[in-house]
């Protein structure tokens, strides 16, 4: 077995992030982010480990995409300010989540899957369904992502357990799900990034005739704008972009408009509001209107200080972007436009046109009947084993990639 992970030795993530700050200045840095002294490591000729329990499958990884939280780890960007610091953790959290593999052993009390179906991760996060413990309420309604016990000891304390990136892993069979054959192994490494933008959608649909805005075309930021069109083709949509390979496939998955320009005044311009003011500084502007909806794909202080100013009142933002740490910015509007904020973690269980799934299978079905597309979304493979070059062109971000995808075979 071979797997890649980050290694909680705080040591090892104070010299990661040193090494990202003097990145910024300093170009050999740069050299050192990809050696030895990462606190992600890529471990090799590790046994077998064996089933611990008769639940528990083997799944022989295919592919796996490459996730901004997969980045994350190599950057080390977890700040000790974030709520996520005080939750007991395991030493080693294995990177990859946006897999397609095969199982290739069963415990005798596996129900759901045998040899030879193709699955992916659901269950990432250190929950019950991925820790193999009862299920706490959320759990057991499918909003895994809510789960109360983070912070608890899994069942077993195993030294190895895998994930997405590595050429194999075992689980607990609760942890996966099934992907339909429609899919190629290709698209399939898609289903799970395709997930958190439908599931970011779902969390509060969107109204007819809202004006909405998606900020910034990513890999999450393109599935949304597909998936407002599929909830509420009755919207008119503006993204801000500024790669033209980029805007190019958003419209054809659905956008209407592109923001060009001045984002505050551009916005004005879009939704009918006020002027642009000015205050001391010239940084510094505002104006009254704007979007009924934005969703916020890129994170951090200057995207959420802008996605409140661009809010009419009332208005709702979806946050998704982040980078697992506290951030600062102007909360001001959110009070005074009495602004709505919501949060989106992944995915869950979803509940549209009168049916309620996991949003595996809602996307995978929705594939199926051609409502939703991952074709073109994969722009880039890497064998396994250079996994630091995948990491080095998505660090990059050069205006033709959207999907990086390991080949773990």
């Amino acid at each position: 077995m071979k797997t890649i992970y980050f290694d909680k030795d705080i040591p090892r993530v104070l010299a990661t992030k040193g090494i990202v700050a003097a990145g910024k200045k300093v170009k050999k840095a740069n050299e050192l982010l990809y050696g030895n002294l990462n606190a992600v490591k890529f471990a090799v000729n590790i046994p077998d480990p064996a089933l611990p329990a008769d639940n528990w499958v083997r799944v022989k990884n295919i592919a796996c995409g490459l996730c901004g939280t997969d980045m994350s780890f190599f950057k080390a960007t977890t700040g000790t300010n974030s709520a996520l610091e005080p939750i007991p953790a395991s030493k080693k959290t294995y990177l990859g989540h946006e897999n397609v593999g095969i199982v290739t052993e069963v415990g005798s009390a596996v129900k759901d899957f045998k040899i030879g179906d193709r699955v992916g991760i659901r269950a990432y996060m250190a929950g019950c369904d991925n820790k193999d413990l009862p299920r706490c309420k959320y759990c057991e309604e499918g909003n895994y992502n809510f789960c109360t016990r983070y912070g608890d000891k899994p069942r077993f304390d195993l030294k190895w357990i895998g994930a997405g990136w590595g050429d194999q892993f075992i689980a607990p069979e609760q942890q996966l799900y099934h992907i339909i054959d429609e899919i190629n192994d290709e698209d399939a490494c898609m289903i799970e990034p395709a997930c958190v933008s439908v599931h970011a959608v779902l969390v509060d649909p969107p109204k007819a005739k809202e004006k909405i805005l998606v900020m910034g075309c990513g890999t999450i930021g393109l599935g949304v704008v597909q998936a407002i069109k599929v909830v509420q083709p009755d919207c008119e949509l503006w993204i801000m972009e500024r790669v033209p390979t980029k805007i190019d496939f958003a419209m054809k998955l659905g956008a209407d408009h592109v923001l060009k320009g001045d984002p505050l005044q551009a916005a004005a311009e879009a939704t009918g509001g006020s002027e642009v003011y000015k205050g001391m500084s010239k940084k510094n502007r505002y104006f009254f209107g704007g979007f009924d909806r934005i969703y916020d794909c890129i994170g951090g202080d200057w995207s959420n200080t802008m996605a409140c100013r661009m809010l009419a009142a009332r208005g709702t933002m979806v946050k998704i972007g982040h980078h697992m740490c506290a951030i600062n910015y102007d909360e001001t509007p959110v009070w005074w436009q009495e602004l709505k904020l919501i949060g989106v973690d992944a995915h869950g269980m979803e509940d549209f046109e009168g049916e309620k799934m996991y949003t595996f299978d809602l996307v995978q079905k929705w594939i199926k009947e051609g409502r939703y597309s991952v074709k073109g979304f994969v722009t880039n493979h890497f064998k396994l084993d250079d996994y630091k070059e995948a990491m080095q062109l998505a660090l990059a971000n050069p205006p033709d990639v959207i999907k990086i995808v390991l080949d773990c075979e």
